[in-house]
């Protein structure tokens, strides 16, 4: 089936429509969601699967389907955008993130000196840098700063030893520099 009849049966035979996109897009759609939502609970991965194809047929009527864009490229976008909004919903602290990256960031520019505005594009840069980390670096991270769990909890988890997941979590923050350093977004010298 092609994209502009599967674009128009959701309008026309909605619930065959959603079926169907589930049907031909669902897995792609749950491996971005999991990719990025690693270590969060399954509930968690299940209900941002669900809430992309809700979204994607709440806008059906404003998707258009020309050469830069297709139904697919739309679908992996809100696949993104749902998991990454739902990740920043667990927003650490300011503590925890500092504790994550030891020395801190600069923001990118002086004139962002509000710690509201600092501390969301800080988290959105950490975030979006998260997703360039490899697995079981990610998930442990997330665990960690993201969520609170003790190092002997993710270990426990994961059944490895802790000085595992303490030498996992090192060499994650200092990728995790080196990735954001990458951006601009230098740490304190």
């Amino acid at each position: 089936m092609d994209e502009r009849t599967l674009l128009a049966m959701l309008t026309t035979e909605p619930e065959r429509g959603v079926e169907q996109l589930i049907h031909i897009y669902g897995p792609a759609v749950h491996k971005i969601c999991r990719s990025i939502l690693a270590g969060l609970p399954p509930e968690e991965i299940e209900e941002a699967v669900s809430d992309v194809f809700v979204n994607v047929w709440q806008h059906r009527d404003r998707i258009r389907l020309d050469g830069a864009c297709s139904l697919k490229s739309y679908l992996y976008a809100v696949a993104r955008n749902v998991a990454r909004d739902r990740l920043r919903a667990l927003r650490p602290s300011p503590l925890s993130l500092e504790r994550a990256l030891e020395d801190g960031i600069e923001p990118p520019s002086p004139e962002l000196t509000d710690d509201n505005v600092v501390s969301d594009w800080l988290q959105d840069e950490v975030l979006t840098s998260l997703e360039e980390l490899g697995e079981p670096e990610r998930s442990i991270f997330l665990e960690r700063y993201y969520l609170g769990r003790s190092v002997k909890d993710i270990a426990e988890r994961l059944h490895f030893p802790t000085k595992k997941v303490e030498n996992i979590l090192y060499r994650g923050k200092l990728r995790l520099r080196e990735i954001l350093k990458k951006k601009g977004v230098t740490p304190y010298e």
